[in-house]
């Protein structure tokens, strides 16, 4: 008995592509492929998955309004000759392009930088 898996599996696969493609897009809009609440949700999901935690670059209790600026800078520089000149500059090397971006929303948001 043969199973005809093929539709199934081309929607799971397009599903997949659109799913990634709107993460990759970076657009943070109401509109947009990623509305303000989930990327705030996911910025600090990721902020305290990857960058504050026991294991992570940053100890829980060294996130302030200082430090959250110095990481949105290193975020903002990432892709310049001159960085901040700070350890931030390294610490968000764990984090992927689309996570850098949540994780800089949730952090501009959530400090009010």
């Amino acid at each position: 008995m043969k199973r005809n898996t093929g539709p199934w599996v081309a929607g799971a696969v397009m599903a997949a592509l659109l799913q990634s493609s709107a993460l990759a897009s970076g657009s943070i809009t109401a509109g947009g492929a990623i509305n303000p609440r989930d990327a705030y949700t996911q910025g600090k999901a990721l902020t305290f998955q990857k960058l504050v935690c026991a294991a992570c670059p940053i100890q829980k209790g060294a996130l302030d309004r200082e430090r959250a600026l110095s990481l949105k800078n290193s975020l903002e520089a990432r892709d310049e000759a001159d960085k901040p000149g700070t350890p931030d500059d390294d610490h968000i090397k764990v984090l992927e392009r689309d996570e850098q971006e949540m994780v800089h929303y949730y952090l501009t948001r959530r400090y009010r930088l």
